[in-house]
């Protein structure tokens, strides 16, 4: 186990918050200065939950859930040891998250559709490949490490990722962190290879030199920003509790797209 704390990030900054009633124009322009934004509530509550409470049936049959506790709380099986993507067990139980209809549907609300629409402007395709991640407490190791989504999703430049949790996420639970403004620094190589982390692939990062952005994540809360923007998970430092979200991408229609985005999540290996 990590001698990491929750402490450990108090230093990162909170995320300026947008209003999703405001102009494209002024949505647009946040985005471009700095590389990410961050709505309170976007989606209603109830909508989350629906998806969290079908995401933690589908595990909970998979033995990964504490039964002596509401399906809800999604505390962790004790004992059950930490599981990732590109595990065989992980694989079987994921592949049913996928294909579980208000899960697929998600990325395709309206609240989170409304952003998409004023960042793109023109028609929006939502891509195919939704992907969930349920973090172990305790599995420091498999935290995704700072990375660029480009680097994954190729195709167009102009996607734009979203980062919604399944619940509230305070950062101990393992939320996103960004580096506001860093889509300016364009494409960097992957160099940094983090073997057993999801995704596997990151960029050198300057710890003394990085400023991260952060915060505790509430229910309905959604963090949208640009592929070139560099971004990281922190570690679930909590002792039973599973984290759940999803990422999903947004692009115009007519732009670009990598055929692998058009598959399912796990069979392009990305």
């Amino acid at each position: 186990m990590s001698d990491l704390t929750s402490a450990t990030f108090d230093t990162y900054a909170p995320f300026v918050e947008s209003d999703a009633n405001a102009a494209a124009e002024a949505l647009r322009k946040q985005m471009n200065e700095q590389g990410y934004l961050f709505f309170r509530g976007l989606v209603p509550e109830e909508e989350v939950l629906t998806v969290r409470r079908a995401v933690l049936e589908v595990i909970s049959a998979a033995g990964w859930v504490d039964p002596a506790y509401d399906l809800m709380e999604g505390r962790a099986m004790p004992g059950h040891k930490p599981l990732t993507e590109g595990q065989p067990e992980y694989a079987a139980a994921y592949r049913k998250v996928l294909r579980t209809p208000s899960f697929h549907n998600f990325p395709c609300h309206s609240a989170l559709m409304g952003v998409a629409q004023k960042l793109l402007s023109e028609e929006v395709f939502v891509h195919p490949r939704r992907i969930g991640r349920i973090t172990f407490p305790g599995a420091v190791a498999f935290a995704t490490p700072p990375h660029q989504d480009y680097y994954y999703i190729r195709g167009s430049v102009e996607t734009y990722s979203c980062w919604t949790p399944l619940g509230a996420c305070p950062r101990e639970l393992g939320g996103l962190a960004v580096w506001p403004s860093s889509h300016n620094f364009g494409f960097i190589e992957h160099s940094i290879k983090h073997p057993g982390a999801v995704g596997g692939h990151g960029v050198p990062v300057d710890e003394s030199q990085a400023h991260w952005h952060t915060a505790d994540y509430g229910v309905g809360d959604a963090l949208f920003f640009r592929s070139y923007t560099i971004h990281k998970a922190l570690p679930n430092l909590t002792q039973d509790r599973l984290r759940l979200s999803t990422d999903n991408r947004y692009q115009l229609s007519n732009d670009e797209i990598d055929p692998a985005a058009l598959k399912p999540h796990g069979v392009s290996g990305k």
